[in-house]
């Protein structure tokens, strides 16, 4: 599923392509995409409206329109979007949007996982129960060291979308290796010098990744249809069996709550 590096490297893609483009037609090829509207009020809300933004809340992308409606869209584990010319066809389309001078936007999504709503503003569901979000001003350290006040396993933590937005599988083992913390302890149980790690290696993390176009594995495509890079400079997510790039201990594998978790017996501790 794509992480907010990989979903905030599609808003740039995006945001370059079509930001100020009218949206002359949509063609709803999957009438079970819209879930809070149904298909013909979308098409009428959209149709004729400008682009005026493309940005990212979590792991959702955002496309505000000259009359105040937003599109957000959540690419689960198969979703793409991908610009493409007017004679292009993708093979598991599930909605079109045709702008004015013939270029089109397509989401394409092999296993229909993945979502759109219409909202009128951010206050709405499903981003208004998103919790902190890195590279913004409300990312603070009083907030973040708050959250920490469970006994809920820290990887999870990591995880939840409604305290921490945008980490998932990927960027939560990554940062948590270079955090040196064990992944199962509990919230509470990690020291103010481990928070504060954390704080910090977030954003950092989540920078690289951006930087590099995300991590690409299978699925994942910028809006260009091409790869990211980051699945090169992984330090333990999905190595399991090979040497700790820090002190050469076996990278394990262990599963919390049905999601893999890899991290360094030797490095990582409670901080």
């Amino acid at each position: 599923m794509p992480e907010l590096p990989e979903v905030e490297t599609v808003v740039q893609g995006l945001r370059s392509r079509i930001t100020g483009k009218v949206v002359d037609e949509v063609l709803i090829h999957d009438p079970d995409l819209p879930r809070n509207v149904e298909p013909e009020q979308l098409v009428r809300k959209l149709e004729g409206q400008r682009v005026s933004d493309v940005r990212r809340r979590g792991k959702y992308i955002l496309f505000e329109l000259a009359n105040g409606n937003l599109v957000a869209i959540h690419l689960r584990m198969t979703g793409k979007l991908l610009v493409c010319s007017e004679d292009e066809d993708t093979e598991y389309q599930r909605i079109t949007f045709l702008f004015e001078g013939g270029e089109k936007l397509v989401m394409d999504d092999l296993r229909r996982l993945g979502t759109l709503d219409l909202l009128e503003s951010e206050d709405e569901e499903p981003l208004s129960s998103l919790g902190l979000e890195p590279f913004t001003d409300d990312y603070e350290w009083e907030e973040f060291r708050e959250l920490f006040d469970t006994t809920q396993p820290l990887k999870l933590l990591l995880l939840a979308q409604k305290k921490i937005t945008g980490l998932g599988n990927i960027y939560a083992s990554e940062v948590l290796f270079r955090a040196g913390l064990d992944p199962r302890a509990s919230g509470n149980e990690i020291s103010e010098e481990g928070k504060r790690k954390l704080f910090e290696l977030i954003p950092e993390v989540l920078s690289e990744a951006i930087e590099n176009n995300g991590t690409t594995f299978s699925n994942f495509r910028d809006s260009s249809g091409e790869t990211g890079n980051f699945q090169d400079f992984l330090r333990v997510y999905q190595k399991e069996g090979e040497p700790c790039p820090a002190c050469g201990t076996e990278i394990v594998r262990v599963d919390q709550s049905g999601r893999g978790t890899y991290y360094c017996p030797n490095c990582q501790d409670k901080g």
